[in-house]
Formats: C-alpha cells, sequence, structure tokens
C-alpha cells in the first residue's frame, strides 16, 4: 500500500508514532475500568459490554470523521492543496490515502475496544455477536468518515478554500447519523435475539442484520463515489459524468427493495430519488453554473463533445434520467401513480416538468452571476412568488382552477373536485397546459441571459484575440 500509494504514506508519516499505541491502549483501559468503579458486580459484565460497544461505535464513527474530514481541511487551511493538484496522485489513490493513513489513531482505538468484546463475551459467555458488531461499526464508522470528507469539499468554494457553508455541507453527514434509526431495534434483535421479525428486501429474508449491512455497504458504496468524482473535479481530472446517475440508479435498487413491491417500487423511488438529488446539486453547484456552461459553449464551438460532456453541470443528467423513469412509471405504476394517473396522466412526469421549469429558471438567475449581488438570494425569491404566493393569490381570486393555473401541481391534491364546478376534462388539460406554456417562457428568457453572457462573452474573447 505504501509503495503504490504515497497518499497513504504521507498520511501514515503524519499520524503515526510507536507511542501512539500505548497512549490509545492506555485511554481505552481507562474507560473501560470505569464500569468496575461504577457498577456493581451483578450488573458488571452487561456496563462492561455497553461501554467497549459506545467506545467502537465512538472510535469508528465519530472520532474516525473527525480526523477524516480534517485531513482534507488542513490541505486548505496549510495551503498545500495546490501541491497535490500538481502531483500525479489519482483521485482513488487520495480517497484511499487518507481514509486508511488520517483514520489510522481512530482503528488503533477501534482494535482495542474490539479485542475487549471478544474478551468479555468469552470470559462472561455473554450471548452476542462479536463479528456483527465490530462488522457493522467498521462499516458504517467507514460510511461516515466518507461522508466527513464530502462535507468538507462541498464546503469548498470555488477557489479551493473553506466558505461559510460549513453548516449546510454538514447536513448529508448529520443525516447519516439518522438513517440507521428505523431499524437499529432490528439490528439490536438480530445480534441479541434469535426470533427476530423477519426483514424482506426484494422478497428475501435478509433479517434486521442483512439490512444494516445492506444500507451500510450502500452508505459507503456511495460515499466512495461521490468522494472520487469530486476529488476528480478539485484535482482537475476530467470525467464523463456517469458517477451521479450510477449513484441515483443503485439509491433507487434499495429502496426498491424495501418496498418489496416489485419493479414499480423501484422506478418509483428512482425517479423520487433523481428528483431530490437534481433540486440538491442545481443548488449546490449554483455558484459554478456560469462557467460551467461557458465551458460546455466553448467545447460544442471547437466539436469537442467528450469536453462538453465533462463540463456539464450535474442536474440536467439526473433530471433527464428522472424524467425517462417517470415515463416508464406511466406502464407500471404503483399505487400512488394509480390514484392520481386518472385526471393527471402521470403525477411523476408533472412533477418532473416543474422541477424542469425551476431548474431553468435557476440557471437563469445563476447566468447573471455579477450582474446580481446575490443570484441565489434572487432565486429564492422568484421561486417562493411562483409557487407560493402567486397560487394562493389565484387560489382566492379564481379557485381551485386558478391555482392550478400558476401552480399546476396543486391540483394532484385536488382530485374530489365536484365535476359540476369544472368539466374532467379541464381539471385534465390545464395542468400540462398551464406548465408547458411557463417552461416556454422561462425557457425563452434563459436563452436571452444564455445569448448575453454566455454567447456574448464568446464573442468579446474572439475579439479581444483579433
Amino acid at each position: 500500500m505504501t509503495a503504490r500509494n504515497p497518499e497513504f504514506q504521507r498520511q501514515l508519516w503524519l499520524n503515526w508514532r510507536p507511542s501512539l499505541l500505548a497512549w490509545s491502549l492506555g485511554l481505552s483501559l481507562l474507560v473501560l475500568a470505569l464500569p468496575f468503579a461504577l457498577s456493581s458486580p451483578a450488573n458488571l459484565p452487561g456496563s462492561l459490554s455497553s461501554t467497549a460497544m459506545a467506545g467502537l461505535w465512538l472510535a469508528s464513527a465519530i472520532y474516525g470523521s473527525v480526523l477524516a474530514g480534517r485531513s482534507l481541511a488542513e490541505e486548505a487551511s496549510q495551503n498545500t492543496w495546490d501541491w497535490q493538484r500538481l502531483s500525479a496522485l489519482s483521485p482513488w489513490q487520495m480517497a484511499w490515502g487518507k481514509l486508511l493513513g488520517a483514520v489510522l489513531p481512530a482503528w488503533l482505538y477501534v482494535l482495542w475496544f474490539a479485542i475487549a468484546i471478544a474478551g468479555i463475551a468469552t470470559v462472561w459467555v455473554q450471548e452476542i455477536s462479536v463479528v456483527h458488531i465490530v462488522g457493522l461499526a467498521i462499516l458504517w464508522g467507514m460510511s461516515l468518515q466518507t461522508w466527513a470528507m464530502n462535507s468538507v469539499l462541498m464546503s469548498w468554494g470555488q477557489q479551493d478554500l473553506p466558505v461559510n457553508r460549513r453548516r449546510a455541507a454538514l447536513l448529508p453527514l448529520l443525516l447519516l447519523f439518522f438513517i440507521p434509526g428505523p431499524f437499529l431495534g432490528r439490528v439490536y434483535d438480530g445480534i441479541f435475539n434469535n426470533n427476530a421479525e423477519p426483514v424482506l428486501w426484494w422478497g428475501m429474508d435478509v433479517g434486521g442484520l442483512g439490512m444494516a449491512y445492506l444500507a451500510g455497504a450502500l452508505m459507503l458504496g456511495l460515499g466512495l463515489l461521490g468522494l472520487w468524482r469530486m476529488l476528480c473535479t478539485r484535482l482537475d481530472v476530467h470525467t464523463l459524468p456517469w458517477a451521479w446517475p450510477l449513484g441515483i440508479a443503485v439509491s433507487g435498487i434499495f429502496a426498491g427493495g424495501s418496498f418489496s413491491t416489485g419493479l414499480p417500487a423501484f422506478l418509483g423511488s428512482t425517479a423520487w430519488i433523481a428528483l431530490l438529488g437534481t433540486i440538491y446539486v442545481a443548488l449546490q453547484h449554483m455558484s459554478q453554473h456560469l462557467r460551467a456552461w461557458r465551458q460546455v459553449q466553448w467545447s460544442v464551438s471547437q466539436r469537442h463533445w467528450r469536453e462538453a460532456l465533462e463540463a456539464l453541470p450535474l442536474w440536467p443528467v439526473s433530471l433527464l434520467l428522472g424524467l425517462i423513469v417517470s415515463i416508464v412509471v406511466i406502464f407500471t405504476p404503483d399505487a400512488h401513480e394509480v390514484g392520481v394517473m386518472g385526471a393527471l396522466g402521470s403525477f411523476s412526469v408533472l412533477m418532473y416538468l416543474q422541477l424542469l421549469r425551476d431548474c431553468l429558471l435557476l440557471t437563469g438567475f445563476a447566468l447573471l452571476a455579477g450582474k446580481l449581488k446575490s443570484p441565489m438570494v434572487s432565486f429564492v425569491i422568484a421561486w417562493l412568488i411562483l409557487n407560493i404566493a402567486a397560487p394562493l393569490l389565484a387560489y382566492g381570486l379564481g379557485g381551485v382552477n386558478g391555482a392550478m393555473l400558476v401552480q399546476p401541481v396543486m391540483s394532484a391534491w385536488f382530485q374530489s373536485i365536484d365535476s359540476s364546478d369544472a368539466p374532467a376534462v379541464w381539471n385534465s388539460v390545464l395542468p400540462w397546459a398551464s406548465l408547458g406554456v411557463q417552461i416556454l417562457v422561462v425557457a425563452g428568457w434563459v436563452i436571452h441571459v444564455f445569448k448575453d453572457r454566455v454567447l456574448g462573452f464568446a464573442r468579446d474573447n474572439a475579439a479581444a484575440r483579433i
């Protein structure tokens, strides 16, 4: 590993010292000594095992995540990131070198607490699965560590320096702490109780433990995929945008299997995950849209089609994927789709068309960066007016049909409209027609801004070279 990965060797040089073995062992023994001083002899085995398991999870998930995130944050604070970009390190070498080398102190604590758990189970004959306790701690610990590194990269601005978005960037890491919540009880039963209720995934009884391993593997895989993609961007390694749709599809497979209703559940889950993912990447990368579209325009003008795809923002990729899947859902609808298909044709398709309108609106404001003081604030104000204030005003003036004229998706929640109030064909056609007109209007405005900010920029550069 050290010979093939210079980053891992560098992290060992920064973090490893022989005294670390003694310090970690001493602190672990000090923590394990607490139950001997605070618990009665009758409760000692349970308290000791609980303390060892708590130490194991704290070391792998909390301490390891802090070390992993700090290894990237220090690159920016110590001004060494430019050296990393000039080196011959690949994104995978950077990711695994930091993930294994920078977190070495945490893995030492994991080792001592794992040995303690095995010893407690042997001496007191505790009916606990040492392999599963340690295995899940390692799996979920590495998952959280990868997402901690992702959170640091998300908090960096265009100049590769931390900006005032650290709290928002920590949101994915915080969410991961709550993801195990729905099946923690079943995981506990799987470790301590052999009569646990069945947990189905794609029709197979994987149990609570199996679901925990599947979810942990999913989080680790998505974390590594996202880390590789963002390191490619930061290290100026050009790549096609295949990792983002792959992550959405894998998430859809996991979510669809959890519902155990077959292909419709997979398609529906993928469509909604792609929708949420499109919203996230569109907002997260809004400050980079102007530069990205200028790069796309230049690559197309030079007929460098691969470079154009590499520079393309991610939101059109996931939006196209979700729109295709939502159209397929029409032919294999799930229960929710069947409930609204009678009046709308497809609620998912309608949602994606509205998302297209909002993403076009966001792109238009993003292209105005430099002319507007804050494109994000301007977009949020416009979005609130278009999706909340205007529909409420239209509802007060024209009722449900007035609200549908401004906010078509609202029609999905008004399927019980009396036919005497409005013909069924009106409720069916109005949302599509209204949304189509809105998309055309917003697209026309975006094309006008695109000509000024992107094509105009290219013309100015060409004139300057002459």
